[in-house]
């Protein structure tokens, strides 16, 4: 009894495993083909848009690498124009000034037009004779007496000091020549006390750029190369305060701006301090050549004297200046192009209104002005002295020096002017406007990490076959960002000295 009903329930258990069995494996093989040639298709297409992206993206980077071996071509092309602009403005205080106050002063003009310019002549002298008091032997020696980490926190004291007081240097002097001068007790009070703080700013900012000359004579002076490297690191540094940080187009501007003017200053630094050296002593030449500026393929000491510290400082400023706008634009996708629209900027600047340039580049002319003479003058003197012991031969080399400013003065206005005009009609008033041309195709890094459209769509539940008003609700992208950005602001309106970015550079 107990056989049978063990082989009778056996089969019935086979008989229905059997057929939930046949079903499930007939309804997987109805479906499996299907399903098959389904996933081979969406596989296929993945990996077709994946190996797409991937060579887009290969083709992108390319185009960076590439763009940051032609950033030195577009960018040195930028800070010369603007180096022989800067020239020309400073140039213009020790010919075209002098000869209009005379031409106002022995000419048919009246005083009261040319009554900027000689307030502007007064505030120059008085500060020139207050810092010709200072003993400048006495501030290199005791400069050069310092350890390397105080000069190294005595140079960026002084940098911070020169930019702040550029700042508030433009806003005075920008208000001293607006300045109505009208009759009444208090615009009189006013306007002593506008000209009391603008000679004051000419006396704290020449006295910051006379330390900063001298810092850098020691510097360059120094029999070791240690100051002269604690110099260059210090340039080395701008690399890391700038390089790893998000840039848009006003703060790229703004951040050249800055570049141009810092190299300009260095020019004249070091033309102080190569003429000062040349004419200060009366003793030989070959003696007074320190190690760094040794140069072992040339016997030439004024060569050595000239070339040695301009080729390391200026030199390894160039470098520096190279790294990091290549690295900049690498990380913003940045085109170089966009220099040539900051060339056309400044261009138009020079060509219709050199004061407007002076403010777009926070150009401290006056204080560079003050100091070059204060430095110069007993440097002067004492050639002169060397050179010629008769008053006709002192006056006839002053006035062959002052007809070559006067030449050099005019050569460069005309080759500026040839140049703005090339430029002018090459680029036109389009190439002015900033648009995505001006920018490497792709995504940029939000710093949230990298998400395309696709994924986007999917975070904010929206799919690609939905209506207008779901897409509305995805944020904006960064690229969407910067497009709307460009489309509402102007280069134009971008100053040195001007809050229109993140920070000022």
């Amino acid at each position: 009894m107990v056989q049978r009903i063990a082989k009778n329930k056996k089969p019935k258990r086979s008989a229905q495993f059997k057929f939930i069995k046949d079903l499930l494996l007939a309804d997987f093989n109805n479906r499996d083909p299907k399903r098959k040639d389904q996933t081979a298709k969406d596989e296929k297409r993945e990996t077709e848009v994946t190996e797409q992206k991937e060579a887009e993206e290969a083709e992108h980077e390319m185009e960076h690498i590439l763009n940051m071996l032609r950033l030195f071509i577009h960018m040195e092309k930028l800070m010369l124009y603007s180096l022989l602009a800067c020239l020309n403005c400073f140039l213009y205080y020790f010919t075209v000034f002098p000869a209009r106050l005379l031409f106002g002063l022995f000419g048919r003009r009246k005083l009261t037009r040319n009554s900027k310019e000689y307030n502007m002549l007064g505030l120059i002298g008085l500060a020139t004779m207050v810092l010709l008091r200072v003993d400048t032997s006495r501030v290199y020696h005791r400069i050069k007496g310092q350890s390397a980490i105080k000069l190294y926190m005595m140079f960026g004291v002084l940098e911070m000091c020169d930019k702040m007081l550029s700042s508030v240097g433009q806003s005075l002097m920008l208000v001293v020549r607006a300045k109505r001068y009208k009759k009444g007790q208090a615009k009189a009070f006013q306007t002593i006390m506008l000209n009391l703080c603008a000679l004051a700013y000419l006396v704290c900012h020449g006295f910051i750029l006379m330390y900063e000359t001298i810092a850098l004579n020691v510097a360059v002076n120094s029999y070791s190369n240690s100051l002269l490297t604690l110099l260059l690191s210090m340039q080395f540094a701008e690399i890391k305060a700038s390089v790893f940080k998000r840039f848009d187009k006003e703060g790229l501007f703004q951040i050249t701006i800055s570049d141009i003017i810092e190299r300009f200053q260095t020019f004249i630094l070091l033309t102080i301090i190569a003429i000062r050296n040349l004419i200060a002593t009366t003793t030989s030449f070959s003696t007074l050549i320190p190690d760094s500026w040794s140069w072992n393929s040339t016997s030439s000491t004024v060569v050595g004297i000239l070339c040695g510290p301009v080729i390391t400082v200026v030199g390894s400023e160039i470098l520096v200046d190279w790294i990091k706008h290549a690295y900049i634009i690498k990380f913003n996708r940045v085109r170089p192009q966009m220099y040539d629209t900051f060339l056309q900027i400044i261009c138009h600047d020079h060509t219709h209104n050199l004061q407007k340039l002076q403010v777009r580049l926070g150009l401290p002319i006056p204080a560079l002005v003050v100091l070059f003479i204060v430095m110069i003058r007993p440097a002067l003197e004492v050639g002169l002295l060397e050179v010629s012991t008769s008053m006709i031969g002192t006056v006839s080399i002053v006035t062959m020096g002052v007809v070559c400013l006067f030449l050099s003065k005019f050569v460069l206005h005309l080759a500026l002017t040839k140049w703005s005009q090339a430029l002018q009609a090459h680029g036109g008033p389009s190439s002015l406007v900033v648009n995505e041309d001006m920018y490497v195709p792709g995504l940029l890094p939000t710093g949230q990490g990298k998400i395309d459209e696709q994924a986007r769509a999917r975070l904010y539940g929206v799919d690609g076959r939905d209506g207008n008003d779901k897409k509305s609700m995805i944020p904006s992208s960064s690229n969407e960002k910067r497009a709307q950005h460009d489309s509402k602001r102007n280069l134009k309106s971008v100053t040195r000295y001007k809050m229109v970015s993140k920070r000022i550079w």
